[in-house]
């Protein structure tokens, strides 16, 4: 028995299914891929970013969280006796 790397069910190992229970699973996982180069506009803006002058290592944080990953929530930091911690995300 194999488990479907898109759904999770279970189903029967045969040559043709080694990690996708339907040719539909199959089909939406290649769908739902999420793209793993940067894309050319987001290299030119980075660029633009490095070359301008900026106020503090938070802002360069922030522009770049809005340049790479548009729509996420800032992580919050917790500083405890001179270190900061990071929180765990699990």
């Amino acid at each position: 028995m194999g488990t479907c790397t898109y759904c999770g069910t279970k189903f029967p190992l045969t040559r043709a299914t080694r990690k996708y229970c339907t040719p539909r699973c199959r089909t939406n996982a290649c769908l739902d891929r999420k793209p793993r180069r940067i894309r050319a506009a987001d290299v030119d803006a980075i660029l633009q970013l490095i070359d301008s002058e900026v106020d503090s290592a938070e802002m360069l944080r922030a522009r770049l969280r809005a340049i790479l990953i548009p729509g996420s929530p800032q992580v919050p930091l917790e500083v405890e006796s001179g270190r900061v911690m990071i929180p765990r995300m699990d």
